[in-house]
């Protein structure tokens, strides 16, 4: 009876255990993966030193578009828009800084140091690093240089014939780099204190750096940088410089486009860059005695440029890279390869007699090319080549040889 009454039981609960069985509910979910994301964050700290601490830097290296005098586009050369920086920073709080810099310009051989120190741009700057304060609270940096910043400047663009000094506020972006390397990007809107007018431009600096932070240890400059990463093409385009104002109102901006070639570490690389310029500026003209500085005299210009180039790049390192089972993308490294380009000019200088100077270009180079790019940090890159040119002027029986530089720092997509 016992039996019977168990086995009445069992079959009585034998739809409830059904039922619980078939509503036990199953759920899933995915973590992402934080492996890709720390790693990125790894190498930004190596690479901009967030969390190394510095409170003082001396600087020396190069920076553009930061000139006591102007030149037309027509002499507008990469050493004659370059000024040496020799600066030194130094923290006073966790967040704010002083910046003192002297900027000395480069404009030919025939111009003497005398003068070159005459118009030095002498430099000084407080700087309030944006967000640092809270990042130091939080762990995310130590009391260092590397960070956005804005900034309150006087400067004073030289001291021949009494330069306008100039006040006004800045934003920019500066980043030690590695071991000994600095860079710093900015936007400055400011008012000369005799004219009272009022201007935007774009600076730019990068060099070398040595103060007192503990020195990291070496490891290769692509790990680092992610410059091998897999690409088959990108696009490239060129920090802009600008300057907007009553006295000079100005703009250089860049955009290339580089194919892969199939296996080979060769490439194809197209340029177009345009430039315009109107404003007062110095130009070399040795014929006018008056009015003249070192043989460069004062006019007024209104100038446009246009140029087109197509460069076929061979990567001589990267068969060699790859031996060493280095995982390169074919488009970081040394480069040789062959320069093609037109390039198109029409400017007009007023105030040289007897009816202004105008000049109208239209020129084709073509000659062998050698040069360096850098893919930086996954979004940025470097390019810089030299080469030297058979020119054709079209409007004319002209011919001549000459160099043709490039230098462009920029965002690639």
């Amino acid at each position: 009876m016992f039996k019977a009454l168990l086995r009445s039981l069992i079959l009585a609960a034998g739809p409830f255990v059904a039922y619980a069985q078939d509503s036990i509910q199953v759920s899933y979910s995915e973590e992402s993966d934080t492996l890709v994301k720390q790693r990125f964050l790894d190498r930004y700290e190596h690479v901009f030193m967030t969390k190394v601490p510095t409170r003082h830097m001396l600087k020396i290296g190069l920076s553009q578009y930061y000139q006591a005098v102007d030149f037309p586009l027509r002499d507008d050369k990469i050493l004659n828009n370059t000024s040496l920086k020799l600066g030194y920073e130094f923290k006073f709080l966790p967040a704010f800084s002083i910046a003192l810099a002297g900027h000395m310009p480069f404009f030919d051989l025939n111009m003497p140091l005398k003068t070159l120190v005459q118009y030095t741009v002498m430099d000084a700057q407080i700087r309030w690093f944006v967000g640092m304060g809270k990042r130091i609270r939080k762990g995310l940096s130590a009391n260092n240089f590397s960070g956005n910043y804005v900034a309150v400047f006087y400067n004073l663009p030289g001291t021949a014939d009494n330069y306008n000094p100039k006040v006004g506020l800045k934003l920019g972006l500066q980043r030690r780099f590695l071991n000994h390397g600095f860079m710093d990007f900015s936007v400055a809107v400011f008012q000369g204190a005799y004219d009272g007018s009022p201007s935007f431009s774009s600076q730019a600096s990068l060099g070398i750096a040595f103060g007192d932070w503990k020195q990291i240890s070496k490891a290769p400059l692509c790990d680092i940088l992610l410059c091998d990463a897999q690409i088959m093409n990108q696009w490239k385009i060129r920090l802009p410089e600008i300057t907007v104002g009553y006295y000079m109102n100005r703009l250089k901006a860049g955009v290339a486009f580089e194919q892969k070639l199939g296996a080979w570490p060769l490439t194809l690389n197209f340029q177009l860059d345009a430039s315009m310029n109107n404003g007062f500026n110095l130009i070399r003209y040795t014929d006018m005695p008056w009015n003249s500085y070192g043989g460069y005299m004062q006019v007024y210009s209104r100038e446009k440029i246009v140029s087109f180039s197509v460069q076929p790049r061979y990567y001589i390192l990267t068969k060699r890279q790859q031996m060493k089972g280095r995982n390169t993308n074919g488009m970081s490294g040394i480069y040789g390869g062959i320069n093609t380009q037109y390039y198109y000019y029409k400017g007009k200088h007023s105030d040289i007699p007897p009816n202004d100077l105008r000049q109208e270009d239209n020129i084709i180079h073509a000659g062998p090319l050698l040069g360096f790019q850098l893919r930086l940090f996954n979004r940025g890159y470097f390019d810089c080549n030299t080469s030297y040119n058979f020119q054709d002027y079209l409007k004319s029986t002209k011919t001549d040889f000459g160099f043709r530089t490039n230098f462009t720092l920029g965002i690639a997509l």
